[in-house]
């Protein structure tokens, strides 16, 4: 491959039922002459979950086909490269192959089973001070290894922190309104008071036009967000009870957790205390 050639593709043939599930990005690189497009297929876990690599083969299952729709004239699908992140609290335990998921698997059924693995970055693992690199790479990776540590506001102060030290004034703001979006939703425990006041201890107090960042931002994303971000927040802390009771959940479960409302998650909070089975508490 020649890298110097790498660009980031605007396609994406995501089936739109399956856009809530992951994130895909397609690179084009020189490749022997030719044009090799690489589905890059991201998943993000805050739990390490038993049945990835069977979530990864629907994932890949679906974009082929979506890929045939698109393409009605190829005769080939473009390859797909697997990638897990990982930002747990606890190391990666789930079966890192397809054929690791299928038991019993007699030697001569092998060829006939789907075989493949997945990339996986496993943030729970490296120090604080091992994450190395640029300076949105950092953030990136200690962002999601951050949003739910127990000391949320010193570890934003950290962030933005990092974020001060990108030249272009453009683009750490782009880089602000992602983060505050994640961080603040993510952890449910920095209010706007604390962004205000971390925010005025930064050099990031306008954007390029002269417009102050408190308004642009705090108003158009941290108030309309709050409801929201409460709701991502009860639902995490659901998903997490269940799996620390029950082991970890199924699709199905996450996906219906993840779309109840408030009103629901608070009630199956209160029911997982007393209840013997995660039929128990959903019912």
């Amino acid at each position: 491959m020649d890298l110097t050639t790498l660009t980031i593709g605007k396609d994406s043939y995501v089936a739109s039922d399956l856009r809530t599930a992951y994130s895909d990005l397609v690179y084009r690189v020189a490749y022997r002459g030719e044009v090799l497009n690489v589905y890059l297929l991201f998943e993000h876990k805050s739990w390490a979950e038993h049945w990835t690599a069977l979530q990864l083969l629907r994932y890949i299952a679906a974009e082929g086909e979506q890929y045939r729709k698109q393409h009605p004239k190829s005769r080939h699908l473009p390859p797909v490269f697997p990638l897990v992140i990982y930002h747990g609290d606890r190391p990666w335990q789930a079966p890192a192959a397809f054929q690791d998921l299928v038991k019993p698997l007699p030697d001569s059924l092998v060829p006939f089973v789907p075989s493949f693995g997945y990339q996986l970055v496993d943030l729970s693992g490296p120090t604080n001070a091992e994450i190395k690199g640029r300076v949105l790479t950092r953030l990136v990776q200690l962002a999601m290894r951050w949003v739910f540590d127990a000391e949320p506001v010193a570890r934003l102060r950290e962030l933005l922190a990092l974020i001060d030290q990108i030249e272009d004034r453009d683009t750490a703001v782009e880089v602000l309104e992602s983060l505050l979006r994640y961080f603040v939703q993510g952890t449910q425990r920095v209010d706007e008071p604390t962004v205000r006041i971390l925010l005025q201890q930064t050099s990031l107090q306008q954007t390029s036009t002269g417009e102050p960042i408190m308004q642009t931002f705090i108003d158009r994303y941290i108030e309309q967000g709050i409801s929201q971000g409460q709701r991502l927040g009860e639902a995490t802390a659901v998903l997490r009870l269940i799996e620390r009771k029950f082991g970890p959940p199924s699709d199905s479960v996450r996906e219906r957790v993840l779309a109840a409302d408030s009103d629901t998650l608070l009630e199956w909070l209160d029911r997982i205390l007393v209840a013997e089975s995660v039929d128990a508490v959903l019912h």
